[in-house]
């Protein structure tokens, strides 16, 4: 044999080595995966290389993905994650996890209607790709709500792909104790004893996150055990009726001054990353790409769930260092359009700042709807008074963007949990954020801080005032109502009693408030003398947000008085005759 051919079949040879190893790995696939699921469930399926690859995280070095077409001709794809299963256990308060089984790749689906799906496995390693034939995936259907999204019917409200609407109750859960994911069941299962259905979770580099000085970057091996956490923490979200934000970048990471981590942070030069200041990370083509990475793989572990209500890809950017307006709108921007590229869920994405209100990032950023975020003893004396600050920022934010509103943090101390349980013993604060946020115009309540430290520490107090609130709005259908700011006016001559509301096509909802009650001034006092009118004929039915009980009906028409009260009163009404207000 010549030597030009000898050289030519190695040259062939080596042309299809990749070819050849993706077939036996194609070929090696683990167990079988499910013939049938049923509708907006998840599907899963493994694939088990021969070889583990040198960084499973890279789709450079290796690109898995499946491939599935629906009923109707539609094709989604899918891309799979590299996996490590683990048990837990609790051992003397703290939660133990043990690796179960070998790593390999696993692909996650939700089928959105029922019928005969197909789908297969695409597999490409360097300039290699292996296509398996389709397999059958039969859907049964199923009553689910689906995936969250901005309401077709008013822009500024959220719904569920089955037209449902949602309305965010609930408070911040951004990280757990020593109880690992385990402090969630509790905390989740409150939540859900009170018909609440919200709770925000930070990807932070001390609890969930994937990427950090122990991992280098863009390997997360060494966190594996985090992201089965993770997964844990959605399924049990699930199990509860709980929707979570799910927050990509916290500020002190990029921060040298607001909780600064930027000393451990893997992006920093001196860490061997690529940034020489934390605000390079919205312009370095290195950083932006090794971050794309890891949206990947979280939109691929994580995307299938309908129970993530959003992608924020940073809690209060404003934070971080060198902030510039252009920069940071066309990172957002960037992010946003990648995320949306690769979810095939389109799951909604927000971010938030602490004390800009941006227009550029809030307009130009890619998101789906903005927030708000507020601690009463930073504010002005106007906006310490959480119930005015709250209506009134939200309604401000509403008329600037048109975009859906989220207050999405809200405390009377920013210090810590110590200061807010001596400034407010009794969570007054907590409560007016709670039912300020019910007739602010936003999509949910103002989503209080301190779960763990001062909500959970004090379940009997803190946890009914979520349900009061989940069960005076229960059954509204925020975006057929066309909400719009209430006129009504009240008076009393014994305190200053304001009064906030909202009203719709069908229904009036409106919150009484003793504006001398505050948290900082916790003196309540009886009012027996009070008086309200508001525009048009109502029917409806008085009801304590303190205790969550009924009371009196009333028919509005020309000035009513006011049942006496202390501290707040609510009203749900509708259009005259109206019956069955509450169940």
């Amino acid at each position: 044999m010549s030597s030009a051919r000898h050289a030519l079949r190695r040259t062939l040879v080596a042309a299809l080595l990749p070819l050849i190893a993706l077939v036996s790995e194609a070929r090696s696939a683990g167990a079988p995966a499910p013939a049938s699921v049923a509708e907006w469930s998840r599907f899963e399926a493994s694939y088990v290389p021969a070889t583990a690859p040198a960084n499973p995280f890279d789709p450079g070095e290796i690109d898995v993905r499946a491939e599935f077409v629906s009923p109707g001709g539609r094709t989604l794809e899918v891309p799979a994650f590299w996996y490590q299963g683990y048990e837990r256990s609790l051992v003397n308060g703290s939660e133990h996890l043990t690796p179960v089984g070998e790593p390999h790749f696993l692909v996650r689906f939700t089928p959105d209607r029922p019928g005969r799906w197909r789908w297969r496995w695409v597999v490409r390693a360097g300039d290699a790709i292996v296509v398996l034939p389709y397999a059958t995936l039969q859907v049964s259907p199923a009553r689910d709500h689906g995936f969250i999204r901005v309401s077709r019917r008013d822009p500024r409200c959220l719904a569920f792909d089955d037209g449902t609407p949602y309305f965010a109750v609930g408070e911040n859960t951004g990280w757990y104790d020593r109880r690992g994911s385990f402090a969630y069941d509790d905390w989740f299962g409150r939540l859900a004893e009170q018909g609440a259905n919200f709770g925000r979770i930070w990807m932070s580099s001390w609890t969930f996150g994937i990427e950090w000085n122990d991992t280098g970057l863009g390997d997360y091996t060494e966190r594996l055990d985090r992201a089965w956490q993770l997964d844990r923490v959605l399924e049990e979200a699930e199990r509860d009726g709980i929707y979570v934000m799910l927050s990509l970048l916290n500020h002190g990471a990029f921060s040298s001054f607001f909780n600064s981590a930027w000393a451990d942070n893997p992006y920093n030069a001196a860490n061997g990353g690529p940034l020489a200041t934390p605000a390079q990370f919205f312009t370095d083509p290195t950083a932006r790409g090794l971050f794309e990475r890891r949206l990947r793989y979280i939109v691929a572990r994580w995307g299938w769930s309908t129970h993530v209500q959003a992608w924020e890809l940073w809690n209060e950017v404003d934070l971080t260092d060198g902030y510039v307006s252009a920069n940071v709108a066309a990172w957002h921007a960037a992010m946003a359009a990648r995320l949306r590229a690769l979810d095939p869920y389109d799951h909604l994405v927000t971010t938030s700042h602490a004390f800009l209100s941006d227009t550029n990032v809030l307009l130009n950023g890619g998101l789906d709807f903005t927030q708000r975020h507020a601690y009463a003893n930073q504010q002005p004396p106007a906006l310490r008074n959480v119930g005015f600050a709250v209506v009134s920022q939200t309604q401000e934010r509403l008329l600037a963007t048109g975009k859906p509103v989220l207050f999405g943090e809200l405390g009377v101390d920013y210090r810590g949990p110590n200061e807010t349980r001596a400034a407010d013993p009794e969570g007054v604060g907590i409560h007016d954020g709670l039912w300020a946020g019910v007739v602010s115009g936003g999509f949910g309540t103002a989503m209080s801080w301190w779960w763990d430290n001062l909500i959970a520490l004090e379940p009997a107090r803190y946890y009914p005032m979520f349900g009061a609130v989940a069960r005076f709005i229960d059954g509204i259908r925020w975006d057929r109502e066309r909400f719009v700011p209430a006129e009504a006016d009240v008076a009393a001559s014994s305190r200053p009693v304001v009064a906030y509301g909202l009203r719709g096509r069908k229904k009036l909802l409106l919150w009484l408030k003793d504006d001398a009650f505050q948290w900082y001034a916790p003196g309540a006092a009886s009012i027996t003398d009070a008086t309200l009118q508001v525009q048009g004929r109502w029917c409806g039915q008085w009801y304590d947000p303190w205790t969550g009980a009924w009371l009196d009906r009333v028919e509005l028409h020309g000035p009513v008085p006011v049942p006496p009260f202390e501290r707040d009163l609510a009203l749900l009404a509708g259009r005259c005759p109206a019956t069955n207000l509450h169940p």
